[in-house]
């Protein structure tokens, strides 16, 4: 019942957001129409749960867990990143880059201040998951301790899950800021890897649902270490080589599994329809090509 309203309710939030950062708003126009359109999305959600209360504990955690998050970081992220641009130096690349490790800092700070609810929503954990996302012991020692939170609106874990996806998104933000001011490595800043060989850096600039897409193919049929590699683990390889913070594989998986306006698999469909067009060209009768082979 939630995840189908939260969708589409999401689905439109986003439309929304995006044709806002087309305009022509100032900075605070911008920030004020973001954090109102992602507050208007957010009353019309918790709207709905108060008229649809959760029929069992486990739809009160899914919803506490999973959906409620996805709208509060929005406003968290939104004011954080207009905050953060408004900070950046206007010339030298030397102050902007130390602007950005300090930004950096201060956030690996937070999430080391928090870590034993970092860890648990980063490892998707689900033990404590009555305890963390229903209201059923908001006194309990390990509930997590945060300040200015509306009890009404969601738990305290649901609050925090919510920082942490702004945060995290933030943190991608500078982090792709960081490179773009770095430019492209020199030869010289390339390693040496176990055979002698220099092996350069690689950026997914692709989607990352895409790339989990891939992941999850992967891992299920086997293909690395004879299957015997865990998905957190393989998980873990690939976003480091990439450049991608893919996050936990639950998480991912579910992300694939509530597409609805495409296919499922619709990275592998497609890299599954570009390599038949290739083949089909390949293959396709060329007079040039035939002379060549034949000889006259």
């Amino acid at each position: 019942m939630y995840n189908k309203f939260s969708e589409k309710l999401l689905g439109e939030l986003h439309a929304r957001l995006e044709s806002l950062s087309l305009g022509e708003l100032s900075p605070v126009q911008l920030l004020k129409a973001q954090i109102a359109a992602v507050a208007d999305a957010l009353k019309d959600l918790t709207d709905f749960v108060v008229a649809h209360p959760p029929l069992d504990v486990q739809e009160e955690i899914g919803y506490y867990k999973f959906i409620y998050p996805r709208f509060k970081s929005l406003i968290l992220y939104y004011t954080a990143y207009h905050h953060f641009l408004a900070g950046v130096p206007e010339s030298g690349l030397k102050a902007k880059k130390k602007y950005y490790l300090s930004k950096l800092s201060a956030i690996a700070g937070f999430f080391e201040q928090n870590t034993l609810h970092y860890d648990y929503f980063r490892l998707d954990g689900g033990m404590l998951d009555g305890l963390f996302y229903t209201r059923r012991d908001p006194g309990n020692v390990l509930q997590p301790l945060v300040l200015g939170y509306e009890p009404f609106l969601g738990t305290a874990m649901a609050e925090l899950v919510s920082s942490f996806l702004a945060k995290e998104r933030l943190r991608n933000e500078i982090l792709a800021l960081l490179h773009a001011l770095s430019g492209r490595g020199a030869l010289s800043s390339t390693v040496v890897d176990p055979l002698g060989g220099l092996q350069r850096e690689f950026k997914w600039t692709g989607e990352d649902i895409h790339l989990i897409e891939l992941v999850h193919g992967i891992h299920l049929t086997g293909q690395v270490n004879n299957g015997s590699i865990g998905i957190v683990e393989l998980f873990k390889v690939v976003g480091a080589f990439f450049g991608v913070n893919l996050r936990v594989p639950k998480r991912g998986f579910d992300d694939l599994k509530a597409r609805k306006t495409m296919s499922k698999t619709a990275f592998l469909d497609m890299m599954r329809l570009a390599v038949l067009k290739k083949m089909d060209e390949d293959d396709a009768y060329d007079p040039e090509k035939a002379r060549r082979r034949n000889g006259f």
